[in-house]
């Protein structure tokens, strides 16, 4: 096997793992992918209850016999509900079969190894299910991945219809998806993940590994001409959802002086249709980063940027 192989073996299987969970699932199953690797490749969103489900994926080239063994760090199953997805790769496509367990099962049956001081779990997974082999229970139809996942259809719906924003403003909501993402991944204890495709409210996720509680966050960025203005916040109707465990936050990127005003807004979903008004298909919230003389719904979710990951943090504590 050329050196680098076993890379690309494994980030194929992943990707292809990921297509199956959402095109069995007619899209209730939603991939967010870490920004950076601490032990989890994906948290799948499960739509229909709002279910995030931590999943590594292993993969294996088809061997000769009847089974290849899968490793997993110790220190890399963090919840019990976690997923450890087994499959094999025959260099096109996926196998038949895949082994899908969660991550108690998984210490209960796995044999342990130290290497380096590090515990190492393993399994012999095999390539098809077996009545007399240990992991037979756990063998499942690629085809029925979504179905083990819990994924249900959704029934078809109406989306309201979207005007695309500009390209200047889609550059300015980048950088302030960026900036969020950059702040939020000095939280230690915690992923930062981003969504392939970019199709719902949740722009980014964030988890403590530990607990697995996660939170979901849009980030709106508004351009100001000068420190003192005020904008409007929109955030698509069409694929909202009330979730009380994800947040808008919103940005305001000072142009001239190429920088983000200090001060951002946190708003849980739940809250923001009861204080935002509309416009088309969008919710919209008036946003004056410097604050005014005069009461405003959103005074009470304002906050300096600077606090904004340890705000975070606090929530996912609560």
């Amino acid at each position: 096997m050329p050196p680098g192989s076993e890379d690309v073996i494994g980030q194929a299987g992943e990707f292809l793992v990921w297509a199956a969970l959402m095109t069995q699932s007619g899209g209730d199953l939603h991939v967010y992918l870490p920004i950076l690797d601490r032990g989890l490749d994906a948290l799948v969103h499960r739509r229909h209850d709002g279910s995030y489900l931590g999943v590594q994926v292993k993969t294996k080239s088809v061997p000769a016999g009847r089974e290849a063994p899968i490793e997993v760090l110790e220190s890399h199953l963090f919840t019990d509900d976690q997923l450890i997805i087994g499959v094999f790769f025959d260099g096109v496509a996926l196998g038949p079969f895949s082994l899908v367990t969660d991550s108690a099962t998984f210490k209960r049956k796995a044999g342990r190894v130290t290497d380096r001081g590090r515990v190492l779990l393993i399994a012999d997974m095999p390539v098809r299910p077996d009545a007399h082999h240990k992991w037979s229970g756990e063998m499942v139809p690629v085809a029925d991945l979504a179905q083990r996942l819990g994924a249900v259809p959704p029934a078809a719906i109406t989306a309201l219809p979207a005007i695309p924003p500009p390209d200047e403003d889609r550059i300015i909501g980048n950088i302030g998806e960026l900036h969020v993402a950059e702040r939020l991944s000095t939280l230690a204890d915690c992923g930062c993940f981003r969504p392939f495709p970019d199709n719902e409210t949740a722009e980014l996720l964030v988890q403590r590994l530990a607990t697995g509680r996660t939170i979901g966050i849009q980030v709106k960025t508004s351009q100001l001409d000068q420190p003192h203005a005020y904008r409007h916040i929109l955030v698509n109707r069409s694929n909202f959802l009330p979730d009380p465990h994800t947040y808008v936050v919103a940005l305001a990127w000072i142009k001239p002086e190429r920088r983000f005003h200090p001060t951002c807004l946190v708003i849980p979903c739940d809250v923001l249709p009861s204080i935002a008004g509309t416009s088309g298909p969008y919710f919209e919230l008036h946003f004056r980063p410097d604050g005014s003389s005069e009461p405003s719904k959103v005074d009470r979710f304002r906050i300096p940027l600077e606090r904004l990951a340890d705000e975070i943090s606090a929530r996912l504590r609560n």
